[in-house]
């Protein structure tokens, strides 16, 4: 009987093992949701160091390590001054410091065009030219700010002949610009006739102009570049210089020497009271 009752009482202790367990479980705190991602450990009855469902904790975000972005650099004073609408531009050029953009796409148009009369001289591309200059006016006369304008044709036909004078390679824009601007101080003065084209052509005046090859010359770039200095007003020597030749004809204002050109004599008039 003894036997029986200590056999009863083993077997009411060991049923009550899994309820204390199960009440000390309970009473464990949760875990916090700070707790790093699951890492994983070998398991007896995994083989080859695997795991299994019941090792791995359950899985939780990870933190958002990505970079925070760079703070942006403060606009600038010229932005500013444009207002919070103003397109953004990395421009440097002079246009931009001008105020609103419809003026700015006026003067960048008028200088673009004039870049695309002189690319026309330079391929000997009239028609582009004179396309070229029809749209440059019309854009000055709708702006109305009195800007140049400057003829395709006279841009054209000095840059020839300055091609045919001064065209060599050898030869620097100094003295291309004195070649052309003998031609614009006989077209400003009394003594000669008044347009680009007369004094060009008049007679024994300019021998390059009246050979049969001049019609059908294209000039350089660099001719063209230095006509169109020209024509915006650029001088190096005063009105009253109106002879170039190789030899002198009157009181000599300045001579280019040059080993293969020879020397070129730069004259003024001989009617000096004409000239302011």
């Amino acid at each position: 009987m003894k036997k029986i009752l200590s056999l009863g009482l083993a077997f009411l202790l060991w049923a009550a093992l899994p309820c204390r367990a199960a009440a000390e479980g309970e009473a464990l705190p949760e875990p916090s949701p700070s707790v790093s991602p699951a890492v994983s450990s070998p398991s007896p009855e995994a083989p080859g160091g695997g795991t299994t469902a019941a090792d791995t904790l359950p899985e939780l975000p990870l933190p958002d390590f990505s970079p925070s972005p760079e703070p942006s650099p403060p606009p600038s004073e010229a932005a500013l001054s444009q207002g919070p609408d103003a397109p953004a531009s990395d421009s440097s050029s002079i246009f931009d410091f001008l105020e609103g953009s419809n003026a700015t796409m006026e003067v960048d148009m008028i200088a673009y065009y004039l870049g695309e009369m002189t690319a026309a001289a330079a391929k000997g591309d009239t028609k582009a030219g004179l396309e070229a200059e029809k749209n440059r006016n019309a854009l000055i006369d709708m702006k109305g700010s009195g800007e140049e304008k400057i003829s395709f044709d006279d841009l054209y036909l000095l840059s020839k002949l300055i091609y045919a004078e001064a065209g060599s390679d050898w030869l620097d824009d100094d003295f291309r610009l004195r070649v052309g601007e003998v031609v614009l101080n006989r077209v400003a003065s009394p003594e000669f006739p008044d347009t680009l084209y007369d004094v060009i052509y008049q007679k024994n005046q300019y021998a390059s102009a009246s050979s049969p090859g001049f019609a059908t010359l294209v000039p350089s770039q660099d001719c063209v570049d230095v006509a169109l200095r020209l024509l915006q007003g650029e001088r190096q020597m005063v009105p009253s210089v109106v002879f170039q030749s190789n030899y002198a004809q009157g009181e000599i204002f300045s001579i280019h020497e040059d080993l293969r050109l020879g020397d070129t004599f730069f004259c003024v008039s001989n009617n000096l009271d004409l000239y302011p």
